[in-house]
């Protein structure tokens, strides 16, 4: 899929954003947490209203070197490839002492309720 610069852009933030809160989550900073949630949901929107969930620059954030960023890009990527969005979500799982792999392991159930 080719995108377009503001596709691209939007990836970006959501790379940044998804860090963020990430990283929040893991020093127990709720309101920063909270806020990079809301920013991330709007740039979310951005990213699949432009179709660029099935791009290839949003399929990398699977593999990004942030934990906060490939729990949610596998979060968002279960609807397009739920196996390989399972796989990431199953590793972030087993990380430990992480209030991120506790949020990959809900994720996972709750997907799984609903296939």
């Amino acid at each position: 899929m080719i995108m377009n610069e503001n596709a691209e852009k939007w990836i970006s933030e959501y790379a940044r954003l998804s860090d963020l809160y990430g990283d929040a989550i893991e020093t127990g900073n709720h309101k920063k947490a909270n806020k990079a949630y809301d920013e991330l949901m709007a740039v979310y929107q951005q990213i699949k209203a432009q179709g660029a969930l099935n791009s290839e620059a949003f399929h990398e954030l699977l593999s990004a070197p942030s934990m906060g960023t490939r729990l949610w890009a596998a979060t968002h990527y279960l609807a397009i490839s739920n196996d390989e969005a399972e796989k990431v979500l199953s590793a972030l799982g087993e990380v430990p002492n992480s209030l991120l792999a506790v949020s990959a392991k809900i994720t996972l159930e709750e997907w799984e309720k609903d296939v």
